[in-house]
């Protein structure tokens, strides 16, 4: 008898360290309930320039996946720093920032004709998503607009986590249940 109890004891052991954190680690997995904010189509993209100062102003509009609404959206660039890549959330300004700053060109084409300013102009991409400053024939930088994740996955995955741990439990108990009370298991004092 006491063998019989010794293998459940065992197959518990086996059970718990194979099995727990099936519907948890499924809740957790990479991506799970993820939404991402992105350019709309289109983009519109602005670009300002503040005076002398070496920063630009990027405004675009973006939208949420799942989510029809647009947002217009603003964050400073240095075009003088490497180019961030994706996914990123920048630090978003109000859009009014704009207000009081000299606006860049932008074409929507490299098939445009070109400003005939010499200064800054920007070139939008075929996707509408990412733009090149160019100063005459040069090209100065390319740039991504921002696609980041959504906060409000993590908080679902915070929130049904309890869920997941009382089914993982629940899945183990029966187990154990299914195999040791054949084998003579006694839950009685």
């Amino acid at each position: 008898m006491k063998l019989k109890q010794r293998s459940c004891f065992i197959l518990l052991a086996a059970a718990a360290s194979l099995l727990s954190g099936c519907a948890t680690s499924a809740l957790w997995e990479e991506g799970r309930f993820a939404r991402f904010h992105e350019p709309a189509t289109p983009s519109n993209l602005q670009l300002f320039q503040p005076g002398q100062r070496e920063a630009v102003l990027v405004q675009y509009d973006e939208t949420r996946e799942g989510d029809e609404s647009i947002h217009r959206r603003a964050y400073w660039l240095m075009p003088s720093h490497e180019p961030v890549k994706n996914p990123h959330k920048p630090s978003f300004v109000s859009v009014d920032t704009a207000r009081r700053l000299s606006p860049i060109p932008v074409i929507d084409s490299p098939a445009d004709t070109p400003p005939t300013t010499t200064g800054l102009y920007a070139i939008v991409g075929t996707n509408g998503a990412d733009f090149s400053f160019r100063s005459g024939e040069r090209t100065v930088g390319s740039y991504e607009l921002p696609v980041y994740e959504d906060a409000s996955g993590k908080t679902k995955q915070a929130l049904l986590t309890p869920l997941a741990v009382v089914a993982d439990l629940t899945i183990i108990g029966g187990i154990i249940l299914v195999h040791c009370w054949p084998a003579g298991l006694s839950f009685s004092p």
